[in-house]
């Protein structure tokens, strides 16, 4: 049996030492000394171990031996994804000797980004595709599931019994075995390779026939997808080497990025060995069994042999590897469900190890690590590690949740990290591999994974810092980190209210930077910052600009600068980010009251629905659910807002069933460092993070009559759901005992613990169907006044500047109107004054015009009179849209709402509108005057004798650019 003291005292260890077991007991100050003496205990009882047979239970509040269950060759084949994205059809995940969040994951490398020799199938960027017989060598480092090349594969070692041939070797599936913390194969030339790892080391066992020349070769020359790198290598003494290598290039990126390496190994090296031009031969005569010991690390020789001395000081592998399967098997404890399917365990099981494996550790032992400004940074007091490995737009959506919510110190740790990129780099990078911005992927993904972190419990970060980074890169085109631009659609978004230019897949970008406004805007009302979160609240409605809803069916679709719809079919891909219209138009994750009801209604919606699940891998073309990629993760829970939560309780296991599997070809496309399998374990517990930035979980159905999960804040979760998975249907719920309704439950439920039990059934039932049991849908709320619509900060005093987002941006290109130039021309912020016979005051706050988002404005009681008059102006416009006047009858009045544009286009244009205000100039974002004429109209809208106005409500989309209005009032 395990000898759970010995063992405890020993993952404590490793978890200080990595910085990545940051929510259990421990700190950085765990003595390697004592960890050494753990690895032999923990080899006896992990051997132990491995001979028990344990069934998955969550009736058993110990830990289970969880990691027979995984098995890392799944998804290392292609699925059968008919139109997948590109190199996006095999998982491109490795069968990795490593631990959670390792900076080490050292693999066997079948392949570069080539396809296999003879093989309709694509080859996996990630370095390993089940389909190739022979492995060219074993690096120390990939990243799990990212599809693009430069995937790392650092430290390249072949071992071979001649390294004056070809050292790549045929292999046998066999003669291989992974499991989680270890991997091992039989060459065909009777080597036998066996792999295990700490955080920052690996460590090799090479077997060798009798009586044959046993030969290691270490080539710093190249990389599992790179060639010809600078490297270098240099002997040590007798049984140790050390050096270097250019590593990064992720996705194209020209940025080298140095990696170290510190090695020793059991056997002196013979004198015919030789390290020369970057490449250790390393003869041990005929020694039958070679151990080698590596660290890396990204600073210095001197820290990888740091990291190797207090991570692995012994020589004991079998003990190193008994202690990477207890961490594991310790992680994957974190949530236990029972079944008696062993199947399902593995599904489930492994595709919560593939959720572990990232973002990975950066910093060494020391706390020491290379910041994105190149300088040796510290982890700071209260953190335990600095991160890389950020998969923004892939993880932000439901990985980093899952590990807010199960992790939250640690993921308190990952946002601090991104943070402090930020602080070195100039902005929130949106996908990080190493020190490095790669650029890879549209949207602000960096905003939405820091706030998703918050809101789902990982708190103790820099809130304040990373607030002042999301709000820049808001509001200010071009904000870089190291001179690559974290938002580029933000320029025309600003101006126009969608994206035309700057960013790829305009359509669908423009639904990306929705998104990021929605989370931003809750995160920086947690934080206090009412203006803001006002802003970027009624920012998130601009997707509403680009649904054309004169489609049939109406679509998510691209638009030019002059407001024309560029024409899209529901299998449109050109505008799109690695899918199609239909795909994206479902993309409003925030809002999907407000979606549904411009798609024709709930029942229409689930029709519509129930179409689009009739392919669940469709890939790019087809206009149907794509498991194999992120932008449609959230469409299967949609049904809860449209009254029909069986639909994603049916969805849901279906995909599971069929998209997922056991085999090779398992998973439905890449990983992307755990964002596919991350869905899974959500869909596996019945709940998923719809919302970006909202802590809440939209409700389906369990895939396990009984699941218990270890909470982060030290909680615990039990979900009991007899019958299930055969019995699918909800029939009732009770939350801690009493009875709940609705399909969506908030974070907060859980801060305590709580037990959800589910009463299951064979058929839909009446759950949740209820108008009233709707999930949360955030919309632009009714507004008390017209000061209370204000959303954008249009007037500035001269000689201001807005270079940190807090400032004045009227266009969206950083000019504004001049306060002192307004007064001017009459009219004062904060004065009243009157045009068309009726009074109006400037707002004098920090919001001051409100841009027409459909938003309904609540008139002052008992307003009447001959009209209503409408102050403002549009920006690169000309702007008209429908727009309502409602009586307190309930009776409407409609009408077009036109404003010119506020510079008349520079001058080019004559008005059409009523002039209420001339100003002989405006303000540029640098502080400076722009001596162009500004102005403000005045449209007068005709009310019914008689009648009392209830409010007006300001057009959904316009014709062109933005439609800001500045005050509302009756005159007699």
């Amino acid at each position: 049996m395990i000898d759970i003291r010995r063992l405890s005292v020993a993952l404590t260890i490793i978890g200080a030492l990595t910085g990545c077991g940051g929510d259990g007991p421990g700190s950085q100050a765990g003595s390697a000394a004592v960890a050494a003496d753990q690895l032999h205990d923990a080899a006896q009882s992990g051997a132990s171990a491995a001979n028990d047979s344990a069934q998955a239970s969550a009736a058993d509040h110990g830990n289970m031996r969880l990691t027979q269950y995984v098995n890392p060759l799944i998804g290392t084949l292609a699925s059968d994804s008919p139109n997948p994205v590109p190199a996006g059809q095999a998982g491109s995940v490795v069968p990795a000797a490593g631990l959670p969040n390792g900076m080490v994951q050292w693999a066997p490398d079948t392949n570069t980004t080539s396809a296999p020799a003879n093989s309709a199938e694509p080859g996996s960027p990630a370095g390993y595709y089940y389909d190739i017989g022979s492995i060219q060598s074993f690096s120390l480092t990939h990243m799990s599931g990212a599809g693009c090349s430069g995937n790392d594969g650092e430290f390249p070692v072949m071992p071979t019994l001649d390294a004056t041939k070809p050292l790549a070797q045929t292999f046998s599936h066999a003669n291989e075995k992974a499991v989680a913390g270890a991997y091992s194969v039989l060459l065909d030339n009777q080597i036998k390779v066996e792999l295990t790892a700490t955080p920052r080391t690996g460590f090799g066992r090479f077997t060798y026939p009798d009586q044959q020349s046993s030969t290691l070769v270490l080539d710093t020359t190249y990389t599992n997808t790179q060639t010809g790198v600078a490297g270098s290598v240099t002997q040590v003494d007798a049984r140790t080497i050390s050096g270097s290598t250019t590593g990064g290039h992720f996705c194209g990126n020209s940025t080298n990025v140095p990696v170290y390496f510190y090695a020793q190994f059991s056997q002196p090296f013979a004198k015919t060995s030789s390290f020369t031009q970057g490449r250790a031969v390393m003869n041990f005569g005929k020694a039958n069994s070679v151990l080698m010991k590596i660290g890396i690390s990204y600073v210095s020789v001197a820290n990888a042999k740091g990291n190797l001395e207090k991570e692995n000081p012994s020589w004991d592998f079998n003990g190193v590897k008994a202690l990477a399967d207890a961490t594991w098997n310790q992680r994957l404890n974190t949530i236990q469900v029972s079944s008696q399917d062993s199947t399902a365990l593995t599904k489930f099981y492994t595709a919560f190890y593939h959720a572990l494996w990232a973002p990975s550790v950066f910093s060494d032992t020391n706390g020491q690590y290379i910041g994105f400004d190149q300088q040796v940074h510290t982890v700071s007091a209260g953190h335990a590690a600095q991160y890389t490995s950020f998969s923004g737009w892939d993880i932000y959506r439901s990985l980093i949740p899952l590990k807010a919510t199960l992790f939250p110190q640690e993921t308190s740790d990952m946002a601090q990290s991104l943070v402090n990129d930020a602080d070195q780099c100039g902005a929130i990078p949106h996908w990080v591999n190493d020190n490095v911005e790669d650029g890879v992927m549209p949207g602000d993904a960096g905003s939405l994974i820091v706030s998703g972190a918050y809101a789902f419990g990982a708190r103790s970060f820099d809130t304040s810092g990373a607030l002042k980074h999301m709000i820049k890169m808001a509001n200010i085109p071009g904000t870089a980190c190291n001179g690559v631009t974290t938002n580029g659609g933000r320029a025309s978004y600003l101006q126009y209210g969608y994206i035309t230019s700057g960013e790829w897949g305009q359509a669908s970008s423009t639904l990306e930077y929705a998104s990021s406004d929605f989370a931003i805007s809750q995160f920086a009302g947690q934080l206090g910052n009412p203006a803001i979160q006002k802003m970027l609240l009624s920012r998130s409605a601009y997707w509403q600009n680009l649904l054309n809803t004169s489609l049939t069916p109406p679509l998510n679709a691209g638009r030019n600068t002059d407001g024309s719809w560029i024409p899209e079919t529901q299998s449109s891909t050109d505008n799109y980010v690695e899918g199609n219209a239909e795909q994206y138009t479902w993309m409003v994750p925030f809002n999907p009251v407000g979606l549904f009801a411009q798609l024709g209604g709930n029942t229409a919606v689930v029709s519509r629905l129930n179409t689009f699940f009739t392919v669940l891998n469709a890939g790019m073309t087809l206009p149907n659910f794509y498991m194999g990629n992120e932008p449609t993760f959230e469409v299967p829970w949609l049904y809860n807002w449209a009254g029909s939560p069986s639909g994603t309780q049916k969805v849901v296991q279906q995909i599971m069933a069929s998209a997922f599997g056991t085999g090779p070809n398992g998973l439905p496309g890449n990983d992307d460092l755990g964002a596919v399998s991350g869905w899974y374990v959500w869909g596996a517990l019945g709940l998923y993070p719809e919302i970006p930035g909202v802590g809440g979980f939209a409700i389906g159905s369990p895939q396990f009559s009984s699941i218990t999960v270890r909470l982060g804040n030290g909680k615990t979760l039990r979900i009991n759901a007899p019958g299930a998975p055969s019995a699918n249907y909800v029939q009732s719920l009770a939350v801690n005992g009493t009875a709940h309704t609705s399909s969506w439950l908030d974070a907060d439920a859980l801060a305590h613990g709580a037990t959800l039990n589910f009463a299951m059934g064979s058929s839909p039932s009446q759950w949740g169907t209820n108008p009233a049991d709707v999930p949360p849908s955030y919309g632009v709320p009714l507004a008390r006044n017209v000061v209370d619509a204000f959303n954008n900060h249009g007037v500035s005093a001269d000689g201001s500047s807005n270079t940190d987002g807090l400032g004045a941006d009227f266009d969206g290109s950083l000019y504004s109107y001049s306060s002192q130039a307004l007064t001017a021309a009459g009219a004062a912020p904060g004065k009243p004054f009157t045009f068309g016979g009726a009074s109006f005051v400037l707002s004098g706050g920090p919001l001051d015009n409100a841009v027409a988002v459909g938003q309904t404005i609540a008139m002052p009681p008992g307003t009447t009179g001959h009209s209503l008059v409408l102050l403002g102006s549009a920006n690169n416009g000309p702007s008209s849209g429908a727009a309502l006047v409602t009586y307190s009858d309930g009776t409407t009045t409609p009408f077009t709402l036109a404003f010119d544009d506020w510079t008349l286009n520079g001058g080019s244009a004559a008005p059409v509108a009523p002039v209420a205000l001339t100003t002989t100039y405006r303000n540029a974002g640098n502080g400076s005057n722009d001596a162009v004429k500004t102005y403000l109209f005045a449209q007068t809208v005709p009310l019914t004798p008689g009648k009392t106005v209830a409010s007006v409500t300001l057009p959904r989309q316009v014709s062109a650019g933005k439609l800001h209005v500045f005050g509302i009032s009756a005159a007699p």
